[in-house]
């Protein structure tokens, strides 16, 4: 690498400052960086499928642009028509081979092969669709790229912040470049393609900017790891936690308690926007308490700070946004951000248990009697804990749910209405309830000729 050129590094004062040496000295080695690593990188051909071929189809694709070179040159109807004949057939026989290698593939593969769980992945997910156009909340549409992303921003702008953003932009330094942050939007299984909100921004940050975080986090990671600050409900973003072990926590509970004839009932939350919706201030409080050096609070609070963020779609950018609230998506440091600002949710007691992962809770309880009592009790604990930390409960009923499930015997069975009680009453034989009204006079005259008799 000493055979290219770089800035500079001894430029950089031992003795810093002012936060002007501060930017000169960022700038110098972000600057010295990019040189070494632009200088050292090396080209990768891009792979092709035509070496997977075999030689049939390779000489076959050879006399498909043979014809088309003869049809440009010589656009004769029999050239062209070869030319086109060849097309179709090369398609075909390309089509035949992939899937044949495909089935082959399938027949073949087994749980212990270390493509299995790729193969898995790769068809449960949808691929790459573009975004269709979106609606505003005043009833417009966002038809092209740049009216899209601005859509987009807007939605994610108005998710993070509830003031709008200042109209002059005043210039940033180098340090302030690394907290300016790219978004890109992932659509949410399950929502509305056209509506703005139903895409998860996930910022995009520089290099350097990730590279610091990464450093920054190991120090409140080994605080709150190293002293076991972090609560042992919470099962997302540690190590040796993973959410199948919480489920069979949850599993095993109502197992004992079926051994023991005692009933469980379960309630589930979901936090709104979680990492979007996080309290700067609520935040920095938090890791006082949890007594995190005051010199990372400080990097941590200036590192929130005045973010601002643009989105892309396909080739187009937004206009230049404000964030006030949240922690980025996409950031190495935020999950650990999260979970020390949700660490103090209410523990309950009586029995109740609590069960957490990520932005995901859960409170269970088994009892023969008093389950509603205890739980409601807890459930308004965590309610007001929600409320005062600016946390939005964004979980629905199961009816709700229910009603509107692909499945039909689920939507079914929400539907049922029982039959009226008088439906299962079963009348006892040679009784009549409602006896026929000629019957009635009948009996009626019978009772007159007894009166009289008396």
């Amino acid at each position: 690498m000493s055979a290219y050129y770089t800035p500079p590094l001894n430029s950089i004062p031992d003795d810093i400052r002012t936060t002007e040496e501060i930017d000169h000295a960022i700038g110098a080695l972000t600057s010295h960086v990019r040189t070494v690593v632009e200088k050292c990188e090396q080209k990768v051909p891009a792979s092709s499928d035509r070496r997977k071929f075999p030689p049939d189809i390779l000489e076959l694709i050879r006399a498909k642009n043979a014809a088309l070179r003869r049809a440009s040159a010589y656009p004769t109807p029999e050239y062209r028509s070869r030319a086109r004949a060849l097309q179709r057939e090369v398609e075909a026989r390309v089509q035949a081979f992939r899937n044949e290698s495909w089935s082959d593939l399938m027949e073949e593969i087994i749980p212990s092969h270390q493509a299995f769980w790729k193969i898995t992945k790769a068809l449960k997910t949808e691929g790459y669709t573009r975004i269709p156009p979106l609606k505003r909340p005043n009833g417009s549409i966002a038809l092209d790229d740049a009216e899209v992303a601005e859509c987009i921003a807007d939605s994610i702008e108005t998710q993070c912040s509830h003031v709008s953003p200042p109209d002059n932009i005043a210039h940033i330094n180098s340090i302030e470049e690394e907290k300016e942050a790219e978004l890109i939007g992932i659509h949410k299984p399950g929502k509305p393609r056209d509506l703005p909100a139903s895409y998860r921004p996930i910022s995009l940050l520089s290099g350097l900017a990730k590279l610091f975080e990464r450093v920054l986090k190991t120090r409140p990671s080994n605080h709150l790891s190293g002293k076991g600050l972090i609560i042992d409900e919470q099962f997302g973003f540690r190590p040796a936690h993973l959410c199948p072990q919480q489920v069979l926590r949850l599993v095993e509970y109502i197992s004992e308690g079926f051994k023991t004839k005692l009933k469980t009932v379960a309630v589930f939350f979901d936090v709104a926007k979680a990492f979007d919706r996080v309290w700067h201030a609520g935040l920095v409080y938090k890791l006082y308490s949890l007594q995190v050096p005051d010199r990372l609070i400080l990097i941590i609070q200036n590192f929130l700070s005045n973010r601002h963020f643009t989105f892309r779609h396909e080739r187009t950018h937004s206009t230049r946004r404000l964030i006030r609230a949240g922690v980025p998506q996409g950031s190495a440091l935020s999950p650990l951000l999260y979970s020390a600002y949700t660490n103090d949710i209410p523990r309950p007691t009586s029995g109740v248990q609590l069960a957490l992962f990520a932005d995901d809770a859960a409170l269970f309880f088994r009892s023969r009697r008093s389950i509603f009592r205890h739980l409601a009790r807890a459930i308004d604990e965590i309610g007001q804990w929600f409320r005062k930390w600016r946390i939005e409960d964004a979980s629905k009923q199961f009816f709700v749910i229910a009603e509107s499930h692909p499945n039909a015997l689920l939507r079914a069975a929400v539907a049922y209405q029982p039959p009226p009680p008088t439906h299962f009453i079963r009348r006892p034989r040679n009784v009549l309830i409602d006896p026929p009204d000629a019957l009635t006079a009948a009996v009626d005259s019978l009772n007159d000729v007894n009166d009289t008799h008396d």
